[in-house]
């Protein structure tokens, strides 16, 4: 039976490209994966929460009898579990499967024999999801290889559609589920710090050797860092200024956030309190209880957002009204690095 370590196991591809995304199978238990796991992996756990902190805490005293429950507990668990999720799966021998638990140990090494034994192909990730964590922490303090063009511009110009639109994106927002400004918490809960690194770490391996389109993003969204390396690559790559009319900006901004409550305005406009002119500051929120939100979006990118960037002198100034158009501009530059 083979096993890599977690660079070979992420290199294997399956003789099928369509089953290549989910090909890697998580045995760890729910909440482990929950956390953070590797991006398409798939959770088959093979103890879960309650049966996992059962054997753990066995071992503490008898460690014989707690890999004696453990094995009974995951013989029981794939018996239960593996037709069904086979065939819901549509796996076949011809399919490289590839498995991991947290060390490379037990839980992994079990699923692997089984399927194994039965005659699929089958790859075990050497040292685990550990392993795989100290390969990714190791690769994000390394200067990404690639070459950044980052947009830069006030709130509403259209940088994230312009990464949409480019198929060599970095869209850290998106990853991090956070617009990186006070107002920026609208996608729900961001991933944890270890998931977040992980998709970064995938979409970097991705974008290896081009020319790559990125916001040019604080170093904290949310709750969350930006890598210092990835953060210095691209703060001194050539940045590409988006001018957009404020009419533009601000339709754009009311389709952003045309479902966000009292609450979260509330709280957001606290945190900008110290930055901002009072009188403009509360006439904002007097806006906002009037459900003139058209009203609200003109005064913070006038008086807050804006005055950000009439300090800086950049390299390329594109207007963006028409993104299309926009984005040609931008093929052209990359052309000319």
């Amino acid at each position: 039976m083979q096993t890599l370590s977690a660079l070979e196991f992420l290199q294997t591809k399956s003789s099928s490209a369509a089953s290549y995304a989910t090909t890697i199978i998580d045995v760890r238990s729910p909440s482990e994966f929950a956390h953070s796991h590797i991006p398409n992996a798939i959770n088959l756990a093979v103890l879960d929460d309650e049966e996992r902190a059962r054997v753990g805490t066995l071992y503490k005293h008898n460690p014989f009898e707690a890999k004696l429950l453990g094995a009974g507990l995951i013989c029981q668990n794939i018996a239960s579990f593996l037709p069904t999720f086979l065939s819901n799966l549509g796996l076949t021998p011809a399919h490289i499967i590839r498995i991991y638990c947290a060390r490379g140990g037990m839980r992994s090494l079990s699923l692997q024999t089984i399927l194994h034994n039965i005659g699929y192909r089958t790859i075990r990730l050497q040292g685990g999801y550990k392993a795989y964590r100290n390969a990714v922490l190791t690769d994000l303090a390394r200067t990404p290889n690639m070459q950044f063009f980052t947009l830069v511009g006030p709130t509403g110009s259209g940088k994230s559609e312009l990464l949409a639109l480019y198929e060599y994106a970095l869209d850290i927002e998106s990853l991090a589920k956070h617009c990186g400004s006070s107002f920026g918490a609208i996608y729900g809960a961001q991933p944890s710090v270890a998931m977040f690194e992980n998709m970064l770490f995938t979409r970097l391996g991705e974008l290896e050797g081009k020319k790559v389109l990125v916001e040019g993003e604080s170093k904290k969204l949310g709750n969350l860092i930006v890598p210092k390396a990835l953060y210095n690559a691209y703060q001194s790559a050539p940045k590409i200024y988006l001018h957009t009319p404020i009419e533009l900006r601000i339709q754009r901004i009311l389709g952003y956030y045309q479902h966000i409550s009292e609450e979260f305005f509330v709280n957001a406009m606290q945190k900008i309190a110290p930055f901002m002119q009072k009188n403009f500051w509360l006439e904002a929120k007097e806006a906002f209880m009037r459900d003139d939100k058209y009203m609200v979006a003109q005064i913070l990118l006038e008086h807050y957002y804006d005055k950000v960037y009439k300090k800086e002198v950049y390299a390329y100034r594109i207007e963006s009204s028409n993104l299309h158009d926009a984005l040609d501009s931008i093929r052209d530059i990359m052309a000319r690095h």
